[in-house]
């Protein structure tokens, strides 16, 4: 996977260097740079003159795949990158077998509902996808967060 058309971006499959970045795109963004090294092959990012300036990843468990950490930087934002990665994971998702994409989001509510994704509860999430470690901290602990915390679904 290597794509470019926005302001030079390429999208290719992280590498274990990117990490530093992409805990301090996620970090900034008020997200958990967890588990990344963990969940690499996973991931991808937006590149633009050597510099990492967006990532995402997936995270399967059986044919369920989990969203998570899709930032953009701020000078990025705007342009279409956010929305790029996106899709390029809920296709990597849909390749990889996956039937049902799940995240969670606080600020990007509407972006996710824009991309069809609909509300759902805790409940509706397929005991597969239930073993990720993000269901198991929010689930267990949405009271103590603060603020709206969504979790969404979408067919893959």
């Amino acid at each position: 996977m290597t794509t470019s058309d926005i302001a030079g971006v390429t999208i290719r499959r992280a590498a274990p260097a990117d990490i530093p970045r992409m805990v301090e795109l996620i970090a900034g963004a008020n997200l958990p740079p967890l588990f990344i090294a963990e969940y690499l092959d996973g991931f991808a990012v937006g590149e633009q003159d050597a510099q990492v300036v967006g990532c995402g990843g997936i995270e399967m468990y059986g044919s369920s795949a989990v969203i998570r950490s899709i930032v953009v930087d701020e000078r990025m934002r705007g342009t279409g990158l956010g929305r790029r990665l996106s899709e390029q994971l809920m296709a990597d998702a849909k390749a990889a077998g996956a039937t049902d994409l799940y995240l969670f989001t606080a600020d990007a509510h509407d972006f996710w509902k824009h991309l069809g994704f609909v509300d759902i509860t805790f409940d509706d999430w397929r005991a597969e996808a239930r073993v990720n470690w993000q269901y198991q901290f929010v689930s267990q602990n949405a009271d103590l967060l603060g603020g709206e915390i969504y979790t969404m679904w979408r067919k893959a």
